[in-house]
């Protein structure tokens, strides 16, 4: 006689009964990615292509500011800062990022992408045929900035030079980081499959691909510096992602155990009860990560917030994905093969 699992229901999520569902809220994330990238690119407005992508990437401007006789790294630093983005602004470039130098220097990046003010329209200015006039845009931009600082601090020495840079991030850099995501995730999907099953190992894959896409696409919607750091945070993402992953599989397993291999798998109680057992862990656990990182990206510096703000997006993704989709996609997949089962055990009676 086979046995059938039998779980509590008592506080149990209806996690399989909504399965499709889950799936809605990354679909509507990609969606107004998809819409907030097309605003963005369009001929007609202020944003600089379908992403922010930082001059890691493009190439661009490093100026630098040194002032003598002034102190513009402590307490009048934001000042500082705010007086070279409205030179800056002024001769149509966006300042991306901001550090200081030494001791008495500030450095400020820039995309060579200038904003005509009566057409509203970003020209890129990365392409040789555009450098001599680039250089003549830095050249004013260090004219007006020394001006704008001797206005400032009268008593100061004041020195600015510009310099265009190519981009920083090869290609072969790219490659290789892609690469690394590749590989990373073909291992985890062989260790989930032989650890648990193949539909496990499916549906991990499933997960990590949902957060990693749905992460760059807040990223796209919040108008975030695509750079370098966004590498090592996709990178983080696909080896965090999958924890809560593996706990919900695990108890899944130990579920499956009790019944034994011939026993009949009620699969909407055993994502259920799986899920719900694991949920104040999986919570508290991403939870802690979530402060940590937010306190990150809530310290005022560009640099980390830029890196801080899409591992935010993609925990959180993780963690919505490892409750919700991941054990979803897993009793779908399991559920069809039981009844595809059931199919073929009646076929082969009614044969003979």
């Amino acid at each position: 006689m086979k046995k059938t699992l039998k779980l509590p229901k008592l506080n149990q999520l209806k996690v399989f009964q909504n399965a499709y569902y889950w799936f809605i809220l990354p679909i509507a994330i990609i969606f107004i990615a998809l819409v907030c990238g097309s605003v963005y690119s369009s001929s007609n407005n202020q944003y600089d292509g379908f992403a922010n992508i930082g001059i890691d990437f493009k190439g661009g401007t490093v100026l630098t500011v040194e002032v003598n006789g002034a102190d513009i790294q402590g307490a009048n630093r934001e000042d500082s800062i705010n007086l070279i983005k409205e030179v800056v602004e002024n001769h149509g470039a966006e300042v991306s990022t901001d550090q200081n130098s030494g001791t008495n220097a500030i450095v400020v990046r820039y995309p060579n992408s200038i904003l005509n003010k009566e057409t509203g329209i970003r020209a890129d200015y990365n392409v040789e045929s555009k450098t001599e006039e680039m250089i003549a845009i830095n050249n004013k931009i260090e004219e007006d900035v020394v001006l704008a600082f001797k206005a400032k601090y009268p008593d100061a020495t004041v020195k600015a030079g510009a310099e265009m840079i190519n981009a920083t991030a090869s290609k072969d850099l790219i490659n290789k980081a892609l690469l690394a995501v590749g590989v990373a995730m073909i291992l985890m999907l062989i260790y989930t499959a032989i650890r648990f099953d193949f539909f496990s190992g499916i549906a991990a894959l499933c997960t990590q691909l949902n957060d990693i896409i749905v992460m760059l696409a807040l990223v796209i919607i919040f108008r975030i510096q695509i750079n370098s750091s966004l590498i090592a945070g996709l990178i983080t993402i696909v080896a965090y992602s999958i924890n809560n992953t593996i706990l919900i599989f695990d108890r899944i397993r130990e579920h499956r155990k009790e019944i034994g291999p011939n026993g009949r798998i009620d699969v909407t109680s055993l994502v259920n009860q799986s899920v719900s057992e694991c949920l104040v862990r999986a919570f508290l656990s991403s939870f802690t990560t979530l402060l940590t990182i937010t306190i990150l990206a809530s310290w005022g510096i560009k640099s980390l917030t830029d890196f801080s703000l899409p591992i935010i997006f993609g925990v959180a993704s993780g963690l919505y994905s490892s409750l919700l989709v991941a054990p979803s996609i897993w009793g779908l997949m399991m559920d069809a093969r039981i009844k595809s089962q059931k199919k073929a055990k009646k076929a082969a009676k009614a044969r003979r």
